[in-house]
């Protein structure tokens, strides 16, 4: 064979391997977490801890997943959902974080919950330009610091919009308040205390006690009892769904009985009736929905879509427990990004379809849309009141809309 044969055979060598190299780039397989058949992702809830009672939401999520897989997947490709449970601790949430990313080579770290685990692990997901979407946690960050964070969003209503809502009802219908605020010590009560003091506007002046507990704390009947002694006639509660269920307990058992607020994450009806078989009394108490009212309309198809959901995919889940509908809505709006990402998605094409939502949510409430902008990042930014009557919230008014 001559020199030149065997430098002809030498390029054409390096052009197949030139292509081959070019295809596999160009192919599904080059996104982590994306094959021809499958797209994996994953996050991090608390299983176990002070907030187990959220855990019952990555549960349902994955029942939506999997009823998705069972109508043929996305683009003909099945979502793998992998969760661990990081006990609400940001010191369990950095390593297995890190573990969805470099060992289980997650597409997207899709729904992780809590204001401070989402923190803890928001500049290493975006340092690598791993989407961190959807967040189960409504603090006003994911927004405000899109610039920095270009990979994290969020879903639900923002706390300080929804505490907002709370202040204002209070100036304009409680006009003889004396405010007692429970909040937990961290940013995820401090966003809440935020936006009750914007709502307020003047009439902040109306707070007389403000009581913090820590996150790890799970009886706060103290701060509880130091509220009544100042004086307070309105009960803030922005506090997780255990805190919650205790501070309604002792208020009952002390003979309070302040116009009670709920922030929405602690309000889901199970709670209420936990709070309840305790001994507490919640008739009148308020709180702020986002969500469809599938308990009190039980023929409606999104009533009966969701029952089904959790009947074939999550055995036992409870249908009154706020957080598995909210599992399955936050489910619907990732399925719907991730059709609309293409159909070989990247994790760009995914924050794209993220940021530019226009939907209508069946698992959210009638007039509440999934609405997004490169520059709005809470999918969710409208609410309506709602108050505990006959064992059940009902809601009153008009939907709030935060303005863009």
């Amino acid at each position: 064979m001559t020199r030149r044969m065997k430098g002809a055979l030498v390029l054409a060598a390096l052009a197949v391997a030139a292509a081959v190299v070019s295809a596999a780039l160009a192919s599904p397989a080059a996104t982590p977490g994306v094959t021809k058949n499958s797209i994996t992702i994953g996050g991090t809830f608390p299983l176990t801890g002070a907030a187990a009672l959220y855990g019952v939401i990555p549960k349902a999520e994955a029942a939506y997943f999997d009823y998705v897989n069972a109508h043929g997947g996305v683009n003909g490709r099945k979502i793998i959902f992998k969760y661990y449970d990081d006990a609400y601790n940001p010191a369990n949430t950095v390593p297995l974080t890190k573990k969805l990313v470099e060992q289980d080579h997650v597409f997207a770290d899709y729904g992780s919950l809590g204001t401070a685990p989402t923190l803890a692990t928001r500049d290493y997901l975006n340092k690598l330009g791993v989407p961190q979407v959807l967040v189960a946690t409504g603090d006003s960050y994911w927004g405000a610091q899109y610039k920095k964070y270009p990979w994290t969003i969020g879903f639900q209503p923002d706390y300080p919009g929804e505490s907002r809502v709370y202040g204002q009802f209070i100036r304009n219908k409680v006009p003889q308040a004396k405010i007692g605020v429970l909040m937990q010590d961290d940013p995820y009560g401090q966003n809440y205390y935020n936006g009750l003091l914007q709502g307020l506007g003047a009439a902040k002046s109306k707070i007389v006690d403000v009581e913090k507990y820590d996150a790890t704390q799970t009886d706060v009947s103290q701060q509880v009892i130091k509220l009544k002694a100042a004086g307070a006639n309105v009960f803030a509660l922005f506090a997780l769904p255990t805190q919650t269920i205790d501070a309604l307990v002792v208020a009952t058992k002390i003979g309070w009985t302040p116009v009670t607020f709920i922030n929405n994450v602690s309000a889901s009806p199970l709670f209420m009736g936990l709070a309840v078989k305790s001994g507490a009394n919640v008739d009148n108490d308020i709180s702020a929905t986002y969500l469809f009212d599938t308990i009190n309309n039980p023929t409606a198809s999104t009533t009966k879509l969701f029952d089904s959901i959790l009947a074939k995919y999550d055995k036992g889940a409870d249908p009154t427990d706020a957080n598995n509908l909210y599992g399955v809505a936050s489910a619907w709006t990732f399925v719907d990004a991730l059709k609309n990402a293409g159909q070989n998605p990247t994790r760009k094409s995914l924050m794209t379809a993220l940021t530019s939502l226009n939907a209508t949510n069946p698992f959210l409430y009638p007039g509440v849309k999934l609405q997004t902008t490169p520059t709005e990042r809470f999918p969710i930014d409208q609410q309506i009141l709602e108050q505990w009557k006959s064992g059940a919230w009902h809601p009153f008014g008009h939907i709030f809309s935060k303005a863009r």
